[in-house]
């Protein structure tokens, strides 16, 4: 059973110490001094002339449970154990796990009154699973607990990461509207598929006898062999192809991000975008796997030979037989959609420098929902300085307090924002979501004096 209980043992140490969500950060959305709130809607001007990114440093990391440190473990005589009944009774019939990871290689962004352009390489890495209860019923508990009834064992990882080359821009219609948009050029780098198609069944008898069946496939992009020799599921790090896949440009996509933002006078806005509409094709070759699960039984106990007190003659072992073979016969779907996400917002400025916003975003991937909604209080201390609390509720937890700090001086800013920093800090046991962005920008100069600049932005530009 080797090989079964690595997958098995792999996928439930994942779900539970790194399940995540590719939700953004919601708390950088009201950071207007920050040139990268305008990725989450490219209508929002920048308030410095010139921003660059510093390469590599501007990244995000998401972690996102429904349920917590304390719903999973129980201590028993100062020992902190798996609390198998609480993990199971977290879990719906069938669940679903989002999460990314991603970095801005480079960006540049400009900005007039009338209208302003922007630059940006990033790469992102996804991940998204589905599973059922009865996965981990099976695998925590046994399969008897429904004797003589298949239990379903489906689930689904679907892994791959891709650059973007974006271009956007905004242009003020008026004095009070400004629309934007961002083209982006995909190009996939790597993927890797895991997809569990089988059942567990044990007999109503009482030697406890139980057999699975169905197999289990994988496929992968970018990664070299995923099977070694001997049939088993290894990841090879010093494979050339991991690293030849990132300067590969044969699996192109396009994505684009649509905003608008209306001043209605010079203390409210409201604001809306789209963002990710779009797609990876994959035209790689793939390198498919497929074992079968039909050859893993375990026959029972001998209650012979138990009875007659041979113990070690009562328990045979689990056969073992979870090989991977290379097939070309799998049916490959050969697009990947991104995560689309939906932002409606306001803000309001109730004092100078001081702004109190709500943002509602959606986001929708294969079939899931996941909104959010986030109340923020902000205020700027001169340019150079930045702070803010947040709080959200998401799908998984009504209680997330963030915030956000960006502080520099001229031509140097450092900024760190999150949507949970506090409640993950001071109550880890208790956190079901964490998030965190942070980056370094080298900000230049103002807008033009010659430029028609509105009051609200005026305020935000004063010392």
């Amino acid at each position: 059973m080797k090989n079964l209980k690595y997958i098995f043992f792999s996928l439930f140490t994942f779900i539970l110490a790194s399940q995540a969500s590719a939700q953004q950060v919601n708390t950088l959305y009201f950071m207007n001094s920050v040139a990268q709130s305008t990725k989450y809607n490219p209508a929002k001007q920048t308030e410095a002339k010139f921003t660059f990114a510093f390469p590599v440093t501007n990244s995000s990391l998401h972690v996102f449970n429904q349920f917590n440190f304390n719903d999973v473990y129980t201590t028993e005589n100062g020992v902190d154990q798996l609390d198998y009944e609480g993990f199971l009774n977290k879990l719906e019939p069938n669940n679903s796990q989002l999460s990314s990871v991603s970095s801005e290689v480079f960006g540049a962004y400009y900005q007039k009154y009338k209208w302003g352009v922007h630059l940006s390489v990033n790469y992102q890495a996804l991940e998204h699973l589905t599973y059922t209860k009865s996965l981990f019923n099976t695998l925590l508990k046994g399969p008897g607990q429904e004797l003589g009834v298949r239990q379903d064992l489906s689930s689904v990882a679907n892994v791959y990461g891709f650059y973007d080359i974006s271009l956007g821009g905004n242009y003020r219609i008026n004095d009070k509207l400004v629309l934007g948009a961002t083209l982006k050029v995909l190009f996939g780098t790597h993927q890797l598929n895991a997809k569990v198609n089988g059942y567990a069944l044990q007999d109503d008898n009482t030697a406890m006898d139980f057999s699975l069946g169905g197999n289990i496939e994988l496929r992968s992009r970018g990664l070299g062999e995923v099977v070694n020799e001997e049939g088993d599921f290894e990841v090879d790090l010093d494979d050339n192809e991991l690293t030849k896949s990132l300067t590969s440009m044969s699996n192109t996509g396009f994505a684009v991000d649509l905003g608008a933002v209306y001043q209605f006078n010079d203390e409210l806005t409201f604001e809306a975008s789209v963002r990710n509409l779009g797609f990876i094709k994959w035209s790689d070759d793939a390198s498919n796997y497929v074992a079968p699960l039909e050859n893993i039984v375990y026959t029972g106990a001998d209650m012979k030979a138990l009875l007659d007190g041979n113990i070690d003659d009562a328990f045979p072992s689990i056969s073992d037989s979870i090989v991977f073979k290379n097939t070309d016969t799998l049916s490959v779907e050969s697009t990947s959609t991104l995560p689309t996400v939906i932002n409606l917002a306001s803000t309001y400025e109730f004092w100078e420098r001081a702004t109190a916003g709500v943002l509602f975003s959606q986001m929708f991937y294969e079939g899931e929902y996941y909104p959010s909604l986030t109340l923020s209080v902000d205020k700027q201390f001169g340019k150079y300085f930045g702070l803010g609390l947040s709080y959200t509720a998401n799908k998984s937890s009504a209680a997330n307090v963030g915030a956000l700090v960006s502080f520099g001086f001229p031509g140097f800013q450092l900024y760190v924002v999150s949507d949970n920093l506090l409640t993950a800090g001071f109550n880890w046991d208790q956190a079901k979501t964490a998030n965190v962005r942070f980056g370094l920008n080298l900000p230049f100069g103002e807008v033009d004096k010659g430029d028609k600049i509105p009051n609200s932005l005026k305020r935000r530009l004063r010392n």
